[in-house]
């Protein structure tokens, strides 16, 4: 196991589920989370990425994700269909 590999809350490294590779970038100065998306709804928080931050996470495949600042936490800054070892730049 590489203790620098992060996974999504609630979803445990040793699951039998298909994972894909993803580096978040944040180059604010605040932080941002990281939402599942559910159809059109915002499903359950899946981590966050701190300001000037790269984190190296795995994800379920297949798997549709929400970007919301902290400045802004009622609004969605981004949605993305994550694919394996691609690397996404925020802002």
């Amino acid at each position: 196991m590489d203790i620098s590999i992060y996974y999504p809350f609630n979803i445990p490294f040793f699951s039998d589920q298909k994972f894909i590779s993803i580096h978040l970038v944040n180059n604010d100065d605040h932080y941002f989370y990281i939402y599942f998306l559910n159809g059109d709804l915002l499903g359950d928080l899946a981590g966050f990425v701190f300001q000037r931050e790269t984190r190296h996470y795995h994800f379920p495949e297949k798997s549709i994700i929400a970007i919301i600042s902290e400045t802004k936490p009622n609004k969605i800054y981004s949605l993305i269909k994550i694919s394996n070892n691609m690397t996404y730049i925020y802002p």
